[in-house]
């Protein structure tokens, strides 16, 4: 009997897993951006050919994952590309701290690609 509870809750576990899966940042209501981030405080810097600037004006923050900040200016940005071949420097101060360029790129490419 405790076997076959086991085997219903692996079942379960399964499924569940399978579902989370299949969702995405556009459908999923529970973890709306990369990695559950909220695109809140996120900003980004180009060039007028769309690439990352050289010597950014707005995006010169030093502030590494984790940081303390205020705002993206006060992070290290990342040079992230999008899916129209265009890039930009990207930061984001979320929550207070500043984030990887993992979430940050992932959460441009979201916002460029639409």
């Amino acid at each position: 009997m405790p076997g076959r509870a086991l085997a219903a809750g692996l079942v379960v576990l399964l499924v569940l897993l399978a579902a989370a899966c299949g969702s995405s940042a556009q459908n999923d209501t529970i973890y709306p951006a990369c990695n559950g981030i909220s695109p809140d405080g996120l900003a980004s810097e180009s060039t007028n050919a769309g690439a990352c600037p050289t010597h950014p004006t707005m995006l010169t923050g030093k502030g590494m994952v984790g940081a303390v900040c205020g705002s993206a200016a006060d992070c290290l940005p990342y040079c992230c590309g999008c899916t129209n071949g265009t890039s930009a420097l990207v930061a984001q101060c979320s929550g207070g701290s500043c984030l990887d360029g993992s979430d940050t790129c992932c959460l441009f490419t979201q916002q460029c690609a639409n």
